[in-house]
């Protein structure tokens, strides 16, 4: 892993969540992995279960979401690309009930897809990408989550840059 890559990897987005997002904190996120080529965030079934004793949707689409957050998050950081990401639309669907941890991976999206979000975010200084992002529970896909996050960049304090 690149030096940067390494810079942006687990720590970092563990450390992002819980100190930007409280209800992480609550559920109990932690990050179990982050590189190029996936994110995965996990939570106990404790804290996220329902009165059946199997996770909450709420929980799953909670999960989902940081896990494309820090998806999108963790690959403009790396490429030095300062921006602000937040979904925008989504879509769940509950297809298996979850009786255990709480396990969501994000997989990079297509190079072209990669391609033009990057391309929207230099040219107009926003984007979007969707992603998806799968909880399994065992074998079996249990909620699948496809959402767009929009990206804005940060602007830079006047007198910041170096003449």
């Amino acid at each position: 892993m690149a030096p940067t890559a390494a810079k942006f990897g687990r720590d970092y987005l563990q450390d992002r969540i819980v100190r930007e997002f409280l209800l992480a904190r609550h559920i109990g996120i932690v990050v179990e992995s982050a590189d190029d080529t996936c994110v995965v965030l996990r939570a106990p079934l404790a804290p996220n279960a329902n009165y059946k004793g199997t996770a909450f949707g709420g929980s799953l689409y909670s999960v989902a979401v940081l896990t494309g957050w820090a998806w999108a998050t963790r690959y403009l950081e790396t490429r030095h690309l300062p921006a602000d990401v937040v979904i925008q639309e989504s879509n769940t669907r509950f297809l298996a009930p979850v009786e255990g941890e709480l396990r969501a991976c994000a997989a990079a999206p297509s190079e072209a897809q990669i391609a033009k979000f990057c391309r929207m975010l230099k040219r107009a200084g926003r984007g979007r990408i969707r992603l998806r992002v799968e909880i399994k529970f065992g074998e079996t896909l249990a909620t699948l989550f496809e959402g767009v996050f929009a990206a804005v960049m940060r602007q830079e304090p006047a007198g910041s840059r170096e003449e």
